[in-house]
């Protein structure tokens, strides 16, 4: 019997849209990037560009008028509507919110209060639809989430993809237990389920292995691909606009999860805490996912470049790894 780690990655081809040739523009994910201002347009151009080579048909980036322009700059596969800074904003954004299938929030967002208070308005927006749309928060995302955890609680179709210092600030915020405590603490999966489970959000707390816990399930999973020693920035960024649309898929095609029990050696998902893998998640399998996409692109353009590496050479390695871990080999 294959390996927990195959496994996962066979469940995840299974949410994969088929490329047809009658399908339309726009069938296999329409996402939304909101972040970019005047001093961060590389961060929300990674995203939106790694959701594009994941497989997303449509990005739009949602940003402040000064970076606008940059952002346009970089690809005109990109739609930019540079509106976070607008006085209008929620009645600007909302035409635009039906046409969308996810939504990234955070990268190059920054810290401006007016910016951050029409991030708060939106993330209301959200809650109120009918249909709760997949929502992955990042960057400076979470230092909103951080100040004012109780807008995302309960939404549990988001999934927050804290660093750990982000991860130990928000959990110090919500728990009331020092940060000296938290770094004290040696098994940071329980950490991560405590949060999932005291927020009602999925997380995925980055480090030297992924965690990744789900407020539906007790049993956090962790990614141990090896990836890259070079931590050059931009490589969250590439995640969570990878992920958004992974997350989209696994959310619409949840009915396709099958998942059979295995024990296996010299596999990287991390089984201590594994019971019942048939309350996997749709967002674990998702994070776990997009966690190995990035983990084996970076690990693969680091062999070739090592110190010299970037972000920009790594979003070019993110559909051929795609390839080769996901779609049906001849």
């Amino acid at each position: 019997m294959s390996s927990p780690h195959t496994q996962l990655l066979q469940s995840f081809r299974k949410l994969i849209p088929p490329l047809l040739f009658d399908g339309h523009k726009g069938e296999a994910g329409r996402i939304g990037v909101v972040g970019g201002s005047e001093e961060y347009t590389g961060a929300p151009t990674f995203a939106g560009m790694t959701a594009l080579r994941t497989g997303a048909d449509i990005v739009h980036i949602f940003c402040a008028k000064n970076a606008a322009i940059p952002i346009k700059s970089f690809s005109p596969d990109l739609i930019v509507h540079p509106l976070l800074d607008s006085k209008s904003f929620s009645d600007d954004i909302g035409k635009w919110l039906p046409r969308l299938h996810a939504v990234v929030i955070g990268p190059g967002l920054g810290r401006d209060e007016n910016i951050l208070s029409n991030v708060e308005q939106l993330i209301g927006i959200l809650r109120k639809q009918d249909k709760q749309i997949p929502l992955v928060i990042d960057a400076d995302g979470l230092f909103l989430i951080t100040e004012k955890p109780h807008i995302i609680n309960s939404y549990e179709n988001c999934i927050l993809t804290p660093n750990i210092a982000e991860f130990e600030r928000l959990y110090e915020k919500v728990t009331g237990v020092k940060s000296e405590e938290i770094k004290q603490e040696t098994d940071k999966k329980k950490l991560a389920q405590k949060l999932a489970e005291t927020l009602r959000v999925n997380i995925l707390m980055k480090g030297r292995v992924d965690t990744i816990s789900s407020p539906n399930n007790q049993t956090p999973i962790q990614c141990a691909i090896e990836g890259s020693p070079r931590r050059c920035g931009g490589q969250g960024d590439l995640l969570s606009g990878a992920l958004a649309i992974s997350y989209y898929w696994a959310l619409k095609n949840r009915d396709n999860i099958q998942y059979q029990s295995s024990n296996s050696e010299n596999s990287p998902i991390n089984t201590e805490y594994i019971n019942d893998y048939s309350k996997i998640t749709p967002a674990q399998i998702a994070a776990y996912a997009t966690s190995t996409l990035i983990r084996t692109s970076s690990q693969t353009v680091f062999k070739k470049l090592g110190r010299s590496m970037i972000s920009t050479d790594l979003l070019k390695e993110i559909g051929p790894t795609f390839n080769k871990l996901f779609e049906k080999q001849d």
